[in-house]
Formats: C-alpha cells, sequence, structure tokens
C-alpha cells in the first residue's frame, strides 16, 4: 500500500508539475506574442515586397531586435489572415505594429506616388515631366518624341498636342510611363466626348477635336477662371462672322522657338498655319492641354455679342475689357495702354527708392 500511496503521489506531483510547466510556458508564450505586438517601426520605412515573401520574413525586416523565427511563425499562425502578403511598395508609418502593417500589406495598401501634367502646358512638357520622374518605371524608348506619341496612341491628328487631359495622376512604384500616359488619353478622350454630348447647341465647331482646339485657346488667353466662357463666346461669335480670331497665344505657338517673351509685328506677318491674324478659322491642331473647365467653357461659351477683349492691365488676374465693337475696343486698348504705362512709371520710382 505504501508503494501505491507513493506512485500516486508522484503522479500527482508530476501532474502538479506539468501542469505549472504548462502555466509556465503558456504565460512565457504568451508575453513573448503581447512583445511582437507591441513593436513599432522606429520611422517612416519604405518596403518593397517581393514574390515569394512571407509575413514572417517581413517582421523580421521591419523590426529590430530579430525575432526568434519560430516565434514568429506561432505569431503568423495566431494572426493568419495576415499570412497571405501582396506584393508591391509600401510605406509603412512610423509607430506602426506588425498587425497594422502586415494588415497594409495584404490589403495591397501601396504607397503612392504623384504626377501633375499642368494646364496650359505643351504636350511636349508634358512628355518631358513624365521622363524625368524617377518613380515611373521607363520603358518608352531615349527620346521618345510627339511624332511617337501619335503612334503610341493610335491617333491620326496632325500632331498629339492637346491630347492628353492635365491632372494630378496618382500611382504605384513600377506603374510604367507608357501605362501613365495611355490612362491621360483615356482621361481626356473620355470627357470630351461625355461633355460633347451635352454641348451648347448652334456652335461652329464641326467635331469634338475643334472643340479641343477651342478649348487649348481659351486656357491659354486667361488666367481668371470666370472669364473663361466669355472668352469663348468671343471666339464664337468671331467664327459665325468669318472674322479672323486673331489670338496671340497661336501666334506664339506657331513661330515656336522663336518667341523671347515678346509678340513681333514679323510674328504677326509670319506665314503659318497656326497665325490666326493670317488664317481663318480655327488653327489645326491645339495649341496647349486644355483643362476640364476650359473644355467645359468652349462647349458651354456665355450668351454675348462680344467681338473683342483686351487686358486691363499687365497684371493677368486684372482679367480682360471686352467690346462688342472695334470704336469700343480701340478706347479699351488705350485703357489698358494707360495701365501699363503707370505700372512701368510706378515701377521705375520704387526701383530708384531702392538703390
Amino acid at each position: 500500500m505504501k508503494i501505491l500511496h507513493k506512485f500516486l503521489l508522484i503522479l500527482i506531483c508530476i501532474g502538479i508539475l506539468s501542469g505549472l510547466g504548462f502555466v509556465l510556458g503558456r504565460s512565457w508564450l504568451d508575453y513573448e506574442m503581447e512583445t511582437i505586438d507591441a513593436l513599432r517601426t522606429e520611422s517612416d520605412t519604405e518596403l518593397v515586397v517581393e514574390s515569394g515573401s512571407t509575413a514572417a520574413g517581413l517582421i523580421n525586416r521591419l523590426y529590430m531586435p530579430k525575432i526568434n523565427r519560430y516565434l514568429i511563425k506561432y505569431w503568423v499562425k495566431k494572426h493568419s489572415r495576415l499570412a497571405a502578403v501582396k506584393k508591391g511598395y509600401y510605406l509603412i508609418p512610423k509607430g506602426t505594429g506588425p498587425e497594422d502593417a502586415l494588415s497594409m500589406i495584404v490589403d495591397g495598401r501601396e504607397m503612392t506616388f504623384s504626377i501633375t501634367l499642368v494646364e496650359g502646358n505643351t504636350v511636349g512638357t508634358a512628355l518631358a515631366s513624365i521622363k524625368n520622374n524617377k518613380n515611373l518605371k521607363h520603358v518608352l524608348k531615349d527620346g521618345f518624341s510627339e511624332s511617337d506619341l501619335k503612334e503610341l496612341l493610335k491617333v491620326s491628328y496632325r500632331s498629339a498636342e492637346g491630347l492628353l487631359m492635365p491632372e494630378t495622376y496618382s500611382f504605384v512604384k513600377g506603374e510604367t510611363d507608357e501605362k501613365l500616359i495611355k490612362r491621360a488619353y483615356g482621361d481626356m478622350i473620355d470627357f470630351l466626348h461625355r461633355e460633347y454630348a451635352g454641348r451648347k447647341k448652334d456652335l461652329p465647331y464641326r467635331n469634338e477635336y475643334e472643340a479641343l482646339i477651342m478649348a487649348s485657346i481659351v486656357e491659354k488667353e486667361t488666367s481668371v477662371p470666370e472669364e473663361r466662357a466669355r472668352i469663348a463666346s468671343v471666339f464664337v461669335n468671331r467664327l459665325k462672322k468669318g472674322m479672323r480670331l486673331q489670338t496671340d497665344p497661336t501666334v506664339i505657338y506657331g513661330v515656336r522657338d522663336r518667341y523671347k517673351g515678346r509678340i513681333l509685328l514679323s510674328y504677326l506677318k509670319d506665314d503659318n498655319d497656326y497665325n490666326t491674324y493670317l488664317i481663318s478659322g480655327l488653327p489645326p491642331t491645339p495649341i496647349a492641354m486644355p483643362g476640364k473647365a476650359s473644355i467645359m467653357a468652349a462647349l458651354h461659351p456665355e450668351d454675348t455679342e462680344y467681338l473683342f477683349f483686351v487686358a486691363k492691365g499687365p497684371d493677368p488676374k486684372q482679367g480682360h475689357i471686352f467690346s462688342v465693337n472695334e470704336k469700343m475696343h480701340n478706347q479699351a486698348v488705350q485703357i489698358y495702354r494707360q495701365s501699363v504705362k503707370e505700372y512701368k512709371k510706378k515701377h521705375a520710382a520704387e526701383t530708384d527708392a531702392d538703390k
């Protein structure tokens, strides 16, 4: 009996020790899991996740000190949803814990970059901006030109000018320059097509492309948003009456690199297809990338009888004086010249005072 009692006592002790060991082991494991949960990134961290990456491996890349791989595997097993990481380029903010970091990666919330194609710029300027963006993947050949762009977009217009929508585009690391260009083209065509269908009646445009040409002129003629539809009305009225547009931005576009900041009399006499002081109707292509507001102005001009406009003064933000006939326009021109004269006199006086 004594032997039996000793045996039972030993079993009880073993059971107690085993239970205690389990409890202590479980407590230790829970402590280690809480330690992993409490980890935080020490700074904003850019993380490239390649195909074949594992959640455990990413945790050890993000946090210091390195953690025992068996503990990480156990932690990942407890957070099984976080195991299916997606490749990409991620920005993990400072102070982010493992669960939130892996959630970003599992959900594919990649780091985004942006590029802005500016309203009023030429397509050549837009291509240069795209080429110089270091976060795009460049697959287009060196020296990719406007003629190459026509081929890429599969368009038969004289040039690809004006065909990209000026907008701020977000993209993830690895997006190609070709994809971004096609996106900008698609946005322009979709917007133009949709808005042209609801255009104002009796406009002197034969098609959507002519409306785009008009929008590009409006874009270059004013920096005052409220004036766009009124500017468009002047050109629409002139087209309907068979008058030449006589708009300086088309002249500047026509002489290209010869323009050095001032419109010379020789430019107004220059024989090119964009000189609206010599040609009738619209120029053959847009002269810049028009934004959505200028497109809407070209498609919904104000109802006016204006045929002329001139700047109020040297500051573009002052806007323009609009006239219904040449006599009124000549008077407005005198107001503009007087304003410029006073501006130069004031500027000269301020310069002398600073000496």
